[in-house]
């Protein structure tokens, strides 16, 4: 047993002295997966009411062979902050129809300001895709 030890706390000194920290040793994880490409339209041009905008948007998948595909009835989370140190809460969770497509809408608040963002959560070998940031504020000017 004492064997065991000393030869696993030598080879441990010896990865240490040469630089190689935990990471190297790790399996790979999520930095390695590709991400989900997100084709946005920017809401100020679909506004629907004095206070409301629609999100759209599309989601591709990345192939090997180097094309995409759409994310065919993939969940789409819909996320908002009051502050900017406030963290990002989902509001709405949105499914992709057959072309990747998903909309929704936004709104403005009466006083302050919202942001919000679109995340697709990681699944089926790839990482988690965040959108663009979107400020809605209601201007009265």
């Amino acid at each position: 047993m004492r064997m065991i030890r000393t030869v696993l706390a030598a080879f441990a000194a010896v990865v240490l002295s040469l630089g190689l920290g935990a990471s190297t040793l790790a399996p790979a994880g999520a930095a390695d997966k590709p991400k989900r490409i997100l084709e946005e339209k920017n809401p100020k041009d679909f506004q629907v009411d004095f206070n409301a905008f629609k999100l759209k948007g599309k989601v591709y998948q990345p192939l090997v062979d180097g094309t995409v595909e759409p994310y065919v009835e993939g969940v789409v989370k819909l996320q908002k902050k009051t502050c900017g140190t406030c963290k990002w809460k989902t509001v709405k969770k949105v499914k992709t129809n057959e072309n990747g497509a998903y909309t929704t809408k936004i709104f403005t608040p009466r006083q302050g300001r919202w942001k919000w963002r679109v995340k697709v959560p990681a699944s089926d070998g790839y990482a988690t895709t965040k959108g663009a940031t979107w400020t809605t504020l209601f201007d009265r000017n």
